[in-house]
């Protein structure tokens, strides 16, 4: 009996470091694209305080990290949100006139949480999470800089797998 319960403990214990392995190798991957792909181009940089600022997309373990900053001489402002990727509800894509890529998440604005800081080094900062009445229909969306739809279908079913890992 106890070499039957040893047994289990260690197949248990390699299919939690199985499934941990694989969430990691899926975030890692979204990691690096997400950086390359989201507002790549002056055209599509987003301004945080009149300055251009490129989101930076993180993971620690299941939670999904953007970070947005700008730093002036006198002035800094950071805003970063996050979420768990066991709270995505749906991954989806859709394709813009211009023939670029919106990747769309669902996930409940409830979920979502957020923390600001601002000043001359964020000396002013705090976090809260949104509350929203409308939980059916919550999209975070970003704009892909690609045209190719296989390399957004990857996107997709690598977000996907991570999503099912996470909630393993």
């Amino acid at each position: 009996m106890k070499k039957l319960i040893l047994t289990l403990g260690i197949i248990l214990g390699f299919t939690q470091i199985f499934a941990q392995t694989a969430l990691k190798q899926q975030t890692d991957w979204l990691s690096s694209y997400l950086n390359k792909l989201v507002v790549e181009d002056d055209d599509r940089k987003m301004n945080v305080n009149g300055h251009k600022s490129k989101p930076v997309f993180s993971f620690a373990g299941n939670k999904m990290l953007m970070n947005i900053s700008t730093k002036e001489e006198n002035f800094s402002m950071g805003f970063n949100i996050s979420w768990l990727l066991k709270d995505v509800r749906k991954v989806s894509y859709q394709k813009q006139k211009d023939g670029f890529y919106k990747l769309k998440l669902d996930v409940p604005a409830d979920r979502i949480k957020m923390d600001l800081g601002f000043g001359k080094d964020n000396s002013v900062s705090g976090s809260f999470n949104v509350k929203d009445e409308y939980k059916d229909d919550n999209n975070t969306s970003f704009t892909l800089d690609t045209k190719d739809e296989t390399l957004v279908k990857e996107v997709v079913q690598r977000f996907e797998s991570a999503i099912r890992e996470a909630k393993k």
